[in-house]
């Protein structure tokens, strides 16, 4: 039987993978729910190191699948009932990713739209194809894209956002690069030996101190300057008496 999400979590790099190329690897919310399990459980283990999420096949993900919904003549689900089984899974996944004491590497190759964007601009580290693409098309389906907007809000530039969001349109990774969706860029046919390399850079720091950079970046964004450096030298300090 095909497995949705294919987990090898054998070595210091837990892979994380969307196996379902098929359907160019369209999340439903039972995947979802799978990934954030799977977030929380790998990163708490000691032995990992980085956790790389991937997608089979010629793209990342195109998105959530939209099976599973009302169909024709069924009663209109309560807000309630909406926000507890659709929307609910979509949230855990970005605060899974943001929660996991590891960082977080999107391995992106295809296309990233909606969801598989989402993905893209929250985690930690994005590495990319240069011939990959970036899009939130919601709006086109007559849905506010404000669930792709909390995805993005933090790491792309307001207004670069709005008009992803207002436009719909597809950009490719260099653009993408450009406004903070993607953090490096890799040539296509060198893509997968170069992204491994970088994960294996990663995979052979401290544990520790990959737990302090994610931890200090997350808490000190937004923090007055003088309320930042105390933090990052009590961080520090602990580091170092840990150290010794």
């Amino acid at each position: 039987m095909t497995v949705d999400l294919a987990i090898d979590a054998s070595g210091p790099i837990v892979r994380i993978e969307l196996n379902r190329p098929d359907a160019a690897n369209s999340m439903t919310l039972d995947m979802m729910r799978q990934l954030s399990a799977a977030l929380a459980r790998h990163g708490a283990d000691p032995h990992a190191r980085v956790i790389a999420l991937s997608g089979r096949g010629d793209h990342f993900c195109r998105g959530r699948d939209a099976a599973g919904g009302p169909q024709p003549g069924e009663p209109k689900p309560s807000a309630y009932h909406v926000r507890q089984t659709v929307i609910a899974p979509v949230l855990d996944v970005y605060q899974a990713i943001a929660a996991c004491p590891l960082p977080v590497v999107a391995i992106v190759q295809g296309e990233a739209l909606g969801f598989g964007a989402a993905i893209a601009t929250i985690a930690d580290v994005t590495i990319a194809s240069d011939d990959a693409r970036f899009g939130f098309p919601e709006i086109e389906h007559g849905i506010p894209p404000a669930l792709a907007m909390a995805s993005a809000i933090r790491n792309v530039p307001p207004k670069a956002l709005t008009w992803l969001v207002y436009s719909a349109q597809t950009i490719d990774a260099a653009q993408a690069k450009e406004i903070g969706i993607v953090s490096h860029l890799l040539r296509r046919d060198r893509f997968q030996g170069d992204a491994e390399e970088m994960l294996w850079t990663l995979a052979g720091r401290p544990r520790l101190v990959l737990e302090t950079i994610k931890r200090y970046q997350s808490k000190a964004t937004g923090q007055p300057l003088d309320m930042a450096s105390e933090y990052a030298g009590t961080l520090l300090a602990l580091v170092g008496t840990a150290a010794s």
